[in-house]
């Protein structure tokens, strides 16, 4: 017998009060070109802060997250439920003029363009930022690529795990005996949509300042580079290159993971004094190693790492993980439990923070969501919407928002506009 999916557990969502201020982005139209993952979770964002957002796909294919399956939620790739979220889509062939002649039109009542195609794609089709210009002079128009639109790499495809090894952050992730690793999850992507979401909406308020739309562009190199954190800066003051460093962190101790009698293991991310001193003193309960002089200051902590790290280890074997965390929440002490995805999902903390919920399908049935993050006093973001069925919103966006007449509609579609492209 088939298990039931674990969503099913989790509480239905439960709308805005009516009455609700609109959320922040009310009122702003977005089109989207973009497909996998960093794209479309940087226009998720802006639909989740209430823009619209009308996602242009290829005919017949889509999305080609659409595809990612399995696991499937009635027929539909988890991977895109997720990054989807509150959209409109609509098909079209924009290698032929009479899809493009419809996209220029949805752009003449847009304020954003997000495209993530490879560079010169949406200059071949007509459809860059000098054209769509000419169309909608105030138009916001953010491009996410690889390595930039100008220099020796501009033409080159690149991947999350491509990024993570050329820019050294999988340099620093692993066992410094091992070969480096990427983490688990597509973080340069995670953090490329983030920051282009960010740059949007500065180009927005600047447009409200001065009346004038701009290209902005998010590079995936370039923000792998900056999410090194503080390590490029090290670097460039002593020249010497980090190395790999497990689950301790070379700046502090104690900072790892620790092993206990029963329940898995625990994190410790005591950086600072004030920390060390609470995890000795409250979870610990060995205040003696605060008068031990080979503990006394982080750099002293970093010289004596081994034996102080050999000792907590000894320490937390003691008792199970469940002991440890609550010794550190009444502490205030930065511990957590090491968790698999399942476990932090259903995790007490999770379900009172609502971060899961089960949003309703207008046809029926519902689809898990994942909260978005952003939390706002005033203007709550929009009640999320299930990602969408492949051209769902065809007729809403063609008669109702661009005004198409029946025939207009048959024009275009004897054109090539709505045709899948010949295989090749």
């Amino acid at each position: 017998m088939q298990q039931e999916a674990p969503f099913r557990g989790f509480p239905v969502y439960e709308p805005r009060p009516a009455g609700a201020p609109p959320p922040p982005l009310d009122g702003i139209r977005v089109v989207d070109f973009t497909r996998y993952l960093a794209g479309p979770a940087c226009t998720q964002t802006l639909a989740d802060m209430g823009a619209e957002v009308i996602k242009v796909e290829a005919p017949g294919i889509g999305d080609e997250t659409r595809t990612y399956q399995p696991p499937e939620i009635d027929g539909q790739s988890p991977y895109f439920l997720g990054l989807n979220r509150g959209k409109k889509s609509l098909c079209l062939n924009l290698s032929a003029p009479a899809g493009a002649e419809v996209a220029k039109d949805l752009v003449r009542a847009a304020d954003v363009v997000v495209e993530n195609f490879s560079p010169g794609v949406m200059r071949r089709l007509g459809l860059d930022y000098a054209a769509l210009r000419e169309v909608r002079p105030e138009l916001v128009y953010c491009s996410l690529n690889a390595y930039g639109s100008e220099g020796s790499h501009a033409e080159q495809p690149g991947f999350d795990s491509v990024f993570q090894a050329e820019s050294g952050f999988a340099s620093l992730t692993g066992d410094p005996d091992r070969m480096p690793m990427r983490t688990g999850s597509p973080v340069i992507d995670i953090a490329a949509a983030m920051n282009a979401t960010t740059a949007i909406l500065a180009a927005l308020l600047c447009r409200e300042r001065t009346g004038e739309g701009q290209y902005v562009e998010v590079s995936m190199f370039d923000t792998a580079i900056t999410l090194l954190g503080y390590q490029p800066m090290n670097y460039l003051a002593d020249g010497v290159d980090p190395v790999r460093q497990g689950n301790a962190a070379p700046v502090a101790t104690p900072i790892g993971m620790f092993e206990t009698a029963e329940g898995g293991p625990v994190y410790v991310s005591c950086g600072s004094q004030r920390s060390w001193e609470a995890l000795a003193r409250e979870v610990l309960e060995r205040p003696d190693l605060l008068e031990d002089p080979r503990y006394a200051s982080n750099r002293l902590r970093n010289s004596n790492r081994a034996a102080l790290v050999a000792l907590i280890s000894e320490i937390f074997l003691t008792a199970p993980r469940d002991n440890w965390i609550a010794r550190a929440r009444r502490g205030k002490v930065p511990i957590g439990a090491v968790r698999s995805v399942g476990e932090a999902l259903a995790a007490p903390l999770a379900r009172e923070r609502r971060i899961v919920t089960r949003v309703a399908r207008a046809e029926g049935g519902d689809v898990p969501n994942l909260a978005s993050p952003l939390r706002f006093g005033r203007t709550p973001v929009a009640d999320p919407v299930p990602a969408p069925r492949l051209n769902e919103h065809f007729d809403e966006v063609l008669r109702g928002l661009l005004g198409y007449d029946p025939a207009r509609v048959e024009a275009l579609a004897a054109g090539g506009a709505f045709a899948e492209r010949a295989k090749r």
